[in-house]
């Protein structure tokens, strides 16, 4: 009985102590490759598992999204009103880890002066950088400002 159980669950040990050694080399040898620290909290749970294994330490990062605190409204031109100009201007905006908000590319546009009236808006955006462990990182979002007549 005892041969029968080992010769089932050796091998099926053995697979999860070398597939566990290799997880832990490669992630380790990645995240040094790629620069980062692993400066990720770790949290050890102290239960064990019915075979009387312990649990594996969990990894939890800290992290806070982009949060716009404030959008500047947009306003129609002379020019767009004269010509009756309406539409959705489309803009890359990079959010900044030092709160600055920069205009990286223009995806759709509007004549008539509305797509620098958009931009315009869009670097006058306030907001709270996106955190990973309490430091500020820069995100990058596609942005839309909508121009109608009926808005104004």
């Amino acid at each position: 009985m005892f041969a029968c159980f080992l010769k089932r669950a050796l091998p099926f040990l053995l697979t999860l102590l070398v597939g566990s050694a290799l997880g832990s080399i490669f992630s380790s040898t990645s995240q040094q490759r790629r620069g980062t620290s692993p400066s990720i909290t770790t949290a050890l749970t102290t239960s064990r598992h019915s075979c009387g294994m312990r649990s594996r330490a969990v990894a939890v990062a800290q992290s806070t999204p982009l949060i716009v605190t404030f959008e500047p409204s947009t306003r129609l031109t002379e020019a767009a009103r004269r010509n009756k100009t309406t539409g959705t201007v489309e803009l890359l905006v990079r959010f900044g880890a030092d709160g600055e908000a920069t205009v990286v590319d223009r995806i759709t546009t509007l004549p008539d002066g509305l797509t620098e009236e958009a931009e315009r808006a869009a670097e006058r955006t306030l907001f709270k950088p996106a955190t990973i462990n309490g430091k500020p990182y820069s995100v990058t979002e596609l942005r839309q400002f909508v121009f109608s007549a009926d808005r104004y």
